[in-house]
């Protein structure tokens, strides 16, 4: 008899390995896609980015204010010597200006951060405190002919109304349960436009003058990161001036801000001669990403692209 016919199989071929590796990875991947996907679903939903804009937009505006206050009480010595050597001013008013930027600054930012529990709310009191600082601050310090500084003091200005224009806009709305009030409405997206305008500023100057990527660059030292530089500054702050899908414009400025602050501006790695005044621009920008949130978090308002696209919908 013959003996048994035992079939072997043929050893599989190396694309049907191959497939069967593809398929185990997009199953992995797959898993890992079900994973965290309901984590990103809970975590960026619009209700808890609103939260998170809510808390951290006022916080962040007030951070300059706050470490400013914090310098002339901590290193008194320091900025009297400023205000009476490289100021020229005599001592009891040099001593009188410090104690007005100390006071002023801290009794803004604890009124705008008080909790909200605490009524009656003193937020736009805080605001107007503030802006009044921002408005003499120049004046005080010898900065008014520095156009860099100029520019990023009128963005703080910015992102300061459209926290007033936010507790205006909340404030109607707890009145008139959500109903426009006409001629209110009008001056309260007048409010807004400016704000909103003057909070661009400085995105302006950077784009058209940086020495980082501005556009008198391209002229002197033409680069694809200068062009690139520029067309996104000015786009992005063009957006948010228009009012043009304003919140992730916002959001997106945000992000550049942050990181351009990171490169520019890193004072825990600055010699002690240059580490003041890179924390005070540190600090400062946080202060601009603060107005950012607030305008993400809120809206560009009636007079705005924005509004207008909604409106012929």
């Amino acid at each position: 008899k013959r003996p048994a016919h035992r079939s072997r199989r043929a050893p599989p071929s190396p694309l049907a390995r191959g497939g069967r590796e593809r398929s185990g990875m997009q199953q992995v991947l797959r898993q890992i896609q079900e994973a965290v996907e309901p984590v990103l679903e809970r975590s960026l939903t619009k209700r808890r980015r609103q939260e998170f804009l809510a808390s951290a937009g006022p916080l962040f505006l007030c951070l300059t204010f706050i470490e400013d206050a914090l310098r002339v009480l901590l290193r008194w010595k320091e900025q009297m010597s400023y205000m009476t050597v490289t100021m020229r001013m005599s001592g009891w008013l040099g001593g009188l200006l410090l104690i007005f930027s100390l006071v002023t600054q801290m009794t803004g930012s604890v009124l705008v951060l008080r909790p909200k529990e605490v009524k009656p709310s003193r937020v736009k009191v805080g605001c107007y405190t503030l802006l009044a600082f921002v408005f003499l601050q120049p004046f005080m310090y010898g900065q008014a002919r520095d156009a860099d500084f100029m520019c990023r003091s009128v963005t703080l200005a910015g992102g300061l109304l459209l926290l007033i224009w936010s507790e205006n806009d909340r404030k109607q709305r707890s009145e008139d349960m959500g109903l426009p009030s006409g001629m209110e409405s009008t001056s309260s997206d007048r409010l807004q436009l400016c704000g909103r305008v003057l909070l661009t500023f400085l995105f302006f100057f950077q784009a058209v003058y940086s020495e980082n990527g501005g556009m008198h660059r391209l002229w002197t030292a033409p680069s694809l990161f200068g062009l690139i530089s520029f067309v996104v500054l000015a786009g992005l702050a063009g957006m948010v001036c228009a009012g043009f899908k304003t919140e992730w414009s916002a959001l997106l400025l945000c992000g550049i801000l942050f990181l351009s602050n990171l490169y520019m501006y890193p004072f825990w790695s600055i010699r002690e001669g240059l580490r003041d005044f890179y924390r005070y621009y540190f600090f400062q920008t946080l202060s601009i990403i603060g107005g950012l949130m607030l305008l993400a978090l809120h809206g560009p308002g009636g007079i705005s692209l924005d509004k207008g696209m909604k409106k012929a919908i």
